[in-house]
């Protein structure tokens, strides 16, 4: 009697065991990022999908320096829950030296309504940010900013590649054109011309 409660007692943690795994799965990618070749730090993402729900964690780690003098030190926070295809909430910490941007939006309904430190906004619809982990925001022509809050108007352009499994795009937004690169519908870097004239490049490492 008592093996066959040991052995119940194992059936029920194995299929709660299970049941978790199938419930949350997670995948991560980690981009170590440079302007003109330089390293600053790195951005990291995690992706868990949690029963109906996509939870994007992302945190990004920037300084750069001149003859040792920090001239920029950047973190930046942002969670984003994803259902049915489109954002539901995003909360997002910036510090850019000393300017600070915080964002807050959720969806009610077909409303979805966006707080920043400045202004609030309510946009309707399924909507997406600069989502580069997802190819599907390719098909957008509007996309959340998710530092500023900002709804920017956004074209975007298949590039010419000679692989047929490395893509590129042009993200043409406010802030200027963004390369973006996949590798079998996988991000693997992106790419963009700062205010300065400086690149700024992002590379998978892992």
């Amino acid at each position: 009697m008592r093996n066959f409660r040991n052995h119940l007692s194992f059936l029920l943690f194995l299929c709660t065991f299970l049941s978790n795994a199938m419930a949350e799965e997670t995948k991560e990618w980690i981009f170590n990022v440079t302007v003109d070749g330089n390293p600053i730090g790195e951005h990291r993402f995690k992706k868990t999908f949690r029963d109906e729900k996509t939870v994007i964690e992302s945190e990004a780690k920037f300084d750069v320096k001149i003859l040792f003098v920090n001239v920029l030190k950047y973190r930046h926070q942002n969670t984003e829950v994803w259902e049915s295809g489109c954002l539901s909430e995003i909360e997002s910490a910036t510090r850019s030296n000393r300017k600070q941007f915080k964002v807050y939006g959720k969806r009610s309904g077909e409303s979805f309504s966006i707080n920043t430190l400045d202004e609030n906004a309510i946009h309707r619809g399924c909507l997406y940010t600069f989502a580069y982990w997802n190819p599907d925001f390719l098909l957008q022509d509007r996309l959340i900013n998710s530092q500023t809050g900002e709804m920017e108007e956004v074209t975007i352009v298949k590039m010419d590649t000679e692989s047929d499994s490395l893509t590129g795009y042009v993200v043409n937004a406010k802030g200027g054109p963004i390369k973006v690169w996949y590798a079998d519908e996988t991000w693997i870097g992106l790419e963009s011309t700062l205010k300065n004239g400086r690149t700024l490049e992002y590379q998978i490492s892992n």
